[in-house]
């Protein structure tokens, strides 16, 4: 079974590749704009890095939890709503260097860490 400090590492790790990737689109965004899609006037990549920042203030103060789930729920639905709109051509997703769009990189590591998530409050309720 995997213990809740492995957990603990895999969620963080997650949380700080988020957090290298999305400093740096961001960056790019305010350097050279038009880098990232935007909701409404605000670039959707600033929202994420935020969204990154406070899930990773969350893990590591472990009080809040219900705040790290809401958060990346709300997080992951976003991004849900994105990548389908990409898939039916309402939005268009910027692409990666690796050809994947990244609203579906963003759903992917949202579902992820809300997955994570659980099995770490489940682990830690039977602890």
């Amino acid at each position: 079974m995997v213990k809740k400090n492995s957990l603990d590492i895999i969620i963080l790790s997650i949380i700080l590749f988020g957090i290298l990737i999305l400093g740096e689109i961001s960056y790019n965004e305010y350097i050279y704009g038009n880098v990232c899609s935007k909701f409404s006037i605000i670039p959707a990549c600033y929202i994420a890095f935020i969204y990154f920042l406070l899930l990773f203030i969350f893990q590591v103060w472990n009080k809040i939890i219900v705040l790290f789930l809401i958060l990346s729920g709300f997080a992951l639905t976003l991004t849900g709503f994105a990548s389908i709109g990409h898939l039916i051509g309402t939005i268009q997703c910027p692409i990666s260097d690796i050809g994947i769009p990244t609203c579906f990189i963003g759903f992917f590591m949202f579902l992820i860490l809300l997955i994570l998530k659980f099995l770490q409050v489940k682990i830690e309720k039977h602890t």
